[in-house]
């Protein structure tokens, strides 16, 4: 930070934070130089400019304006101080920066012209208490600070750099400064020095890999400026330095951070942009390029209206603007009818501007509006029929009822159920009747796949009701039971039509036996009559018995037929 003419001050030093504006530190010796006191100096610190006069004080301030860091100038000027004593006054200026804070220090260093006369006991004192605030000073720097002399020999290190790579002074003190180096980079180390005994006053950076003492490596970054003396001739090269071993770890964390983020970025599906607050993309993925079927090198830079202008008046713009003004977060769907696309957006605002991630999910709302419609004709065809149709859960809960049970239930019950409700238990039906349907659904759940036919009473004409109920397990993707499906049908007109079947069928074969009995000894004795007719000779005295006999046959038969059509029709 300073050149070695500055280790010994005359009268006062002074530290002004230009950052904060306001000073840090004033030494007791101001009062003898600038007559006026460090009290003075803390509450108005202008007034040490009232004591210049403003052609100089211009010309000052333009040096201290154009400072570098690290580069000290030494200024010659003349003040008229308040008691209107006239005095030459020699300030030694060097810029630093705070470490702790990146404050920019302004470090002046004043005293009186030379003259023969000899230091008093007191500016002897105040300059000793100028030296241990400027040892402090450089001691509480986190930067590295060393001096080598032009035979590249260390001649001051400060705590700092001592602290980080674990040398004591007299250890490296009158030492080569290759004695810190590691052999790799020896001879960067040597041009630098080189280079800086042939330009004086230039600042030549240095970044290199500094070991300490156990051998771990530190990256470093310097500054090195040779010092001139009097005549101008080199005398040291002095160095400002930093470890930026973590800084380097933190940068490859950062780069790798960013690598996969734009890996992650560039293989999402989701077309994914950024804008900033001029509405301009600076930051485009794959996916966007595919869905607006635009280059990234045509959008980059360019308004997103000027660029889509098709966008304006839909939900993007109302939600852009809306995200961008309140300085939130949007989430919505819209319908892009020009391209006939859905897409599902999210934006996230900040201060830079806007991220927005774009969904396209036509396909998704296709999916889902053909699902609702196949639903919709599934209720409407479930709901159309007069079977009864109806799940419950494996806690026996209904699930699903369609129209024609909720009818029929309430009907036979007076209540109507509902989803959630425990089948059959809330109705009013008796113990018996819900242990039954317990004992069903049971076999279901434990996968038996049956069908019972269950009677009944209707509630109002208190008919007899019959029903064919099938029950079946539901199964879910992992081919776990998850309920019982089961569908009923009334049977009762089936079972009738059954019986009476039954009965007919009953009737007939009566009939057929009947039959057999009773037609059949007069049909033989008609066709044994029959065959003994003299057929030739008709006037056979005979024939007429043969027919008499025939007549009386066929009243049995007449008979006979009558008793089989009252059997037909009446059952007896």
């Amino acid at each position: 930070m300073f050149n070695h003419t500055t280790i010994a001050f005359d009268d006062c030093v002074l530290a002004y934070d230009l950052s904060e504006q306001k000073y840090l530190f004033i030494s007791p010796g101001v009062y003898p130089v600038l007559g006026i006191t460090a009290k003075q100096l803390y509450e108005n610190n202008c007034l040490w400019d009232e004591l210049i006069n403003k052609q100089q004080l211009a010309c000052i301030k333009d040096v201290v304006k154009n400072f570098s860091e690290n580069s000290p100038v030494e200024l010659s000027y003349s003040i008229n101080t308040p008691q209107h004593i006239i005095k030459n006054i020699s300030d030694k200026k060097t810029l630093i920066i705070d470490g702790a804070t990146g404050h920019k220090i302004l470090l002046s260093i004043i005293k009186e012209a030379r003259t023969d006369k000899p230091e008093k006991p007191q500016q002897q004192a105040d300059a000793g208490l100028s030296k241990q605030f400027l040892t402090s000073l450089i001691d509480s720097q986190t930067s590295f600070l060393i001096r080598i002399d032009t035979n590249g020999n260390f001649n001051f290190i400060n705590s700092q750099y001592l602290k980080t790579f674990g040398y004591k002074a007299e250890e490296l003190l009158g030492k080569h400064f290759l004695i810190t180096t590691i052999p790799g980079e020896a001879r960067l180390c040597e041009d630098v020095f080189i280079n800086c005994l042939n330009n004086p006053g230039k600042i030549i950076p240095l970044l290199h890999k500094k070991p300490d003492i156990h051998g771990n490596l530190h990256d470093t970054e310097w500054e090195f400026i040779s010092i001139v003396n009097e005549n101008g001739k080199v005398c040291e090269i002095q160095g400002i330095g930093h470890d930026i071993t973590n800084r380097h770890k933190i940068e490859a964390e950062i780069i790798a951070t960013a690598q996969k983020l734009d890996t992650f970025i560039e293989s999402i599906t989701d077309s994914f942009f950024i804008l900033d607050n001029n509405w301009r993309f600076v930051r485009v993925n794959c996916a966007f390029e595919q869905i607006t079927n635009s280059s990234r090198e045509y959008v980059l830079g360019k308004v997103i209206w000027d660029i889509f202008p098709s966008i304006a008046g839909t939900g993007f713009e109302r939600a852009f603007y809306e995200a961008k003004t309140k300085q939130t977060s949007i989430k919505f769907m819209e319908d892009f009818t020009s391209i006939n696309r859905w897409f599902n957006v999210a934006i996230y605002a900040s201060a830079g501007g806007l991220t927005v991630f774009v969904k396209d999910i036509t396909d998704e709302k296709l999916a889902q509006e053909e699902a609702m419609s196949i639903r919709n004709s599934l209720e409407a065809l479930i709901n159309n029929t007069t079977d009864q149709i109806w799940s419950v859960d494996t806690a026996t809960c209904y699930v699903y009822m369609n129209d024609a049970y909720v009818k029929q239930i309430t009907a036979l019950t007076g209540m109507a159920p509902q989803k959630g409700d425990h089948s059959y238990m809330q109705m009013g039906c008796s113990n018996q009747i819900i242990d039954d349907w317990k004992s069903y659904y049971q076999r279901a759940l434990n996968g038996e796949q049956y069908t019972i036919i269950e009677e009944s009473a209707c509630g109002q004409t208190k008919q007899a009701l019959f029903y064919e109920i099938s029950f079946n397990p539901i199964y879910s993707a992992n081919n776990a039971i998850m309920g019982v499906g089961c569908f009923a049908r009334d049977i009762t007109i089936r079972l009738e039509t059954e019986q009476a079947l039954l009965s007919q069928n009953k009737r007939l074969r009566n009939i057929a036996s009947f039959s057999s009995h009773e037609l059949r000894r007069p049909v033989a004795s008609m066709l044994g009559l029959l065959n003994i007719i003299d057929r030739e000779n008709l006037s056979n005295p005979e024939n007429k018995a043969i027919i008499d006999y025939l007549h009386i046959v066929s009243t049995e038969i007449d008979d006979a037929i009558h008793l089989i059509v009252d059997h037909t029709f009446t059952g007896d």
